[in-house]
């Protein structure tokens, strides 16, 4: 499955790394990959080596015991999530990514996107679940990828900073059936998009002027550790970001 994924980000290996402004804003630049977690390298005192040679590394944080492990499976490597806990359990184990605030993080209005494979069930799905984001909605303002718990589609979502506006894109069709799939968000100008595996699904239109800044860390697996928090229960790959 790891070897079909790496071909589409092959191209973008190659993309010229052009130094991105220190505060977001809308100069144009080039697109540059400015993040990369393949998982094959496995973990190293409880970091992830970014692979775009811009990134931080993803450090592993875990709650009541909670840890992400690395798991091989034939020739491929992926991170794997605790479990759903029960709801009579009176601690449950948690477990997230995390990487510092960056500038190439922050897109301000330029274009943007951010990619993952992911695979789950219906029964790993205990409310939405959040495979990757930077900022919160509540504060400053963020983007994130997510699989809700509902209908277990994938959604992409924008909140502008100062005014709070919120911008979702959804998939046409679940993901949460116990397969691999590649879930890519992507801004471009005013629209807003997700598509599945290579098949576009839902997009919205967005205002030029939506822009996401914020001082918050990179997040992978769910949001903090807060008791009702939308954790990431099953298994994720190859995590990109791109900027511009």
């Amino acid at each position: 499955m790891k070897l079909r994924r790496l071909s589409a980000l092959t191209a973008l290996l190659t993309l010229p790394l052009l130094g991105a402004p220190a505060n977001a804003s809308d100069d144009p630049i080039a697109p540059a990959l400015v993040a990369r977690y393949n998982f094959d390298g496995g973990a190293t005192d409880g970091k992830i080596s970014d692979l775009s040679g811009r990134g931080a590394a993803l450090t592993i944080r875990g709650a009541a015991n909670g840890q992400v492990s690395i798991t091989t499976e034939g020739t491929n490597r992926y991170a794997s999530f605790p479990g759903v806990c029960a709801s009579t359990a009176p601690t449950c184990a948690k477990a997230l990514l995390e990487a510092p605030d960056d500038a190439d993080l922050d897109p301000g209005v330029r274009n943007f996107k951010w990619a993952a494979s992911v695979r789950l069930t219906t029964a790993q799905l205990s409310g939405n679940a959040n495979v990757m984001q930077k900022g919160v909605a509540n504060a400053e303002s963020q983007w994130k990828m997510q699989v809700t718990g509902r209908t277990g589609r994938a959604q992409c979502v924008m909140v502008a900073r100062s005014t709070g506006q919120t911008f979702s894109a959804l998939s046409a069709r679940p993901v949460a059936d116990g397969n691999w799939h590649r879930i890519v968000c992507e801004r471009t100008g005013t629209t807003l998009a997700v598509s599945v595996d290579g098949v576009a699904g839902g997009r919205v239109t967005l205002p030029a002027t939506v822009a996401v800044d914020n001082t918050m860390p990179l997040r992978v697996g769910g949001p903090n550790f807060a008791k009702d928090s939308d954790m990431y229960h099953g298994q994720l790959d190859d995590i990109y970001v791109q900027l511009g």
